[in-house]
């Protein structure tokens, strides 16, 4: 196998075991929400976050940004008031989990480094990991690895996690680094167009029948649909994009999975509406005068 081709079984048996606090309420799945894009305002998403409540685990399976290079020199506004709702997620006992995806580079591999630089997540996740909760065990990814034909991402996948990319880019400056993150980020969008169009079905089933496993569900991300995929030791369930559709996953206390509408789970009053304009007072009837003013001349002295 090529070196830049993932092993998916090797994957699994060095993922991490992800163990939050038992806690009530429910855990929310989060795919690809591509914050930055026209069409997913940050604002909207951190409406719908500070509407959240009885969430005990939130995951976000990667691409929370159209494109985030994690240190915070490189950070926008966007960037900063997400990571201030996620903060404030946090602090109502919501534990975050953060699964990386094809967008997001040189996040610290240790959970600690990222909350000392502001990242709010309990764990980060780089390539896979086994959820465990309520006594059931889930396995996450974000799906970029799951399609081993798409050969020219995974090459740059290989080479952008290197340390030559790593040092290239903390030599440049903010602005710079994110103009040619989304240059990098335009050029592999316009390749390989066939494997991104096309559904990859045979590689998705050979993917659920190495990763499942020993697992009760595995949840990806990345294909920007819904779909649960049968043929494993268990079911391989697609969580659909927020970036269009504004849907999430959710596993509720009875071990239940559904996938609803965004704004089903987060409280009406949160979502961001246009101000109502305040309304003028009317306008007075001008008085009717008799008689037109006339100026008087000027007196010469």
């Amino acid at each position: 196998m090529s070196h830049w081709k993932p092993d998916w079984k090797a994957m699994m048996a060095r993922a991490p075991l992800v163990a939050p606090r038992p806690a009530p309420g429910t855990v929310v799945f989060l795919a690809d929400s591509h914050l930055g894009d026209a069409r997913a305002p940050d604002d909207e998403f951190t409406a719908w976050l500070d509407g959240l409540r009885g969430v005990a685990v939130l995951v976000l399976l990667g691409d929370l940004f159209k494109v985030w290079l994690a240190p915070p020199k490189y950070w926008a506004g966007l960037h900063q008031r997400v990571m201030a709702a996620l903060e404030r997620l946090e602090a109502r006992g919501t534990q975050v989990v953060l699964v990386v995806g094809n967008r997001e580079y040189f996040l610290p591999r240790l959970a600690a480094n990222a909350k000392r630089r502001g990242m709010p997540f309990g764990w980060v996740v780089h390539e896979a990991c086994v959820l465990a909760w309520n006594g059931k065990r889930y396995g996450l990814t974000h799906g970029d690895l799951a399609n081993r034909q798409d050969h020219r991402y995974l090459k740059w996948r290989k080479l952008s996690r290197g340390r030559l990319v790593r040092t290239l880019f903390w030599a440049l400056p903010g602005p710079a680094a994110r103009w040619l993150a989304h240059r990098i980020e335009a050029s592999l969008a316009a390749t390989n167009r066939e494997i991104k169009i096309g559904y990859p079905q045979g590689e998705l089933t050979a993917f659920a029948q190495a990763v499942t496993p020993g697992l009760d569900r595995f949840l990806i991300g990345h294909f920007h649909r819904q779909e649960v995929i049968r043929g494993g030791s268990c079911d391989l369930e697609i969580v659909p994009d927020w970036h269009a559709l504004r849907r999430v996953t959710v596993l509720n206390t009875a071990g239940q999975f559904r996938t609803v509408d965004a704004w089903g789970i987060s409280t009406p009053a949160a979502k961001k509406t246009a101000p109502t304009p305040a309304k003028k007072p009317a306008k007075q009837p001008a008085k009717q005068t008799s008689a037109k003013k006339t100026s008087r001349p000027k007196k010469k002295r």
